[in-house]
């Protein structure tokens, strides 16, 4: 976006070095010709609409049939399911790198408000939490066990590597 922007702005700058301008056929205003979207099909490879029209009238068609559109969506959605859920496993096996690169980023951008707002439910659903936390504990009692097991184990060899000494004499 931040490329698309630069490039756009560049763009302008230097058409307005030219003096490069077009009326809108829309809002009538006097406006420079990178404010209208290319369009090969006209003369000078440019719309008539200037784009802020264009989003204008988008989004006012948008609103106008919203009813039409989510219904629309919904029943595409419906009808479509299996095919879908293909798609977006395939997708997601496809792009796991990206994805995951994607999300991570997103993650360190909200970091804090998603601390923010797992601190206020965990605030208001303290009785819930316990209870679930309990549950997974029992739940997951082997998985636990295993894990300090391991843990335990990796810090001895630790405590070996950095010669510390025991009852019996140096960790091996």
């Amino acid at each position: 976006m931040a490329l698309i922007r630069k490039r756009e702005e560049e763009l302008e700058e230097r058409e307005t070095r030219k003096m490069i301008f077009r009326i809108c056929s829309k809002c009538g205003e006097r406006k420079i010709i990178s404010k209208f979207t290319r369009d090969r099909r006209s003369k000078n490879g440019r719309t008539k609409v200037c784009k802020v029209c264009q989003s204008r009238e988008s989004l006012r068609r948008y609103y106008e049939d919203i009813d039409r559109v989510k219904i629309g969506g919904g029943l595409y959605r419906e009808s479509h399911k299996e095919e879908r859920k293909i798609y977006n496993e395939k997708y997601r096996i496809d792009h796991k790198e990206e994805l995951k690169k994607r999300a991570k980023k997103w993650y360190e951008q909200n970091k804090k408000a998603i601390k923010k707002r797992s601190l206020l439910y965990y605030n208001e659903h303290k009785e819930e939490c316990r209870i679930t936390r309990e549950i997974w504990r029992l739940v997951n009692r082997e998985k636990i066990k295993k894990y300090n097991k391991e843990y335990k184990k990796r810090k001895r060899e630790v405590k070996g590597e950095q010669g510390i000494f025991k009852k019996g004499g140096l960790c091996v």
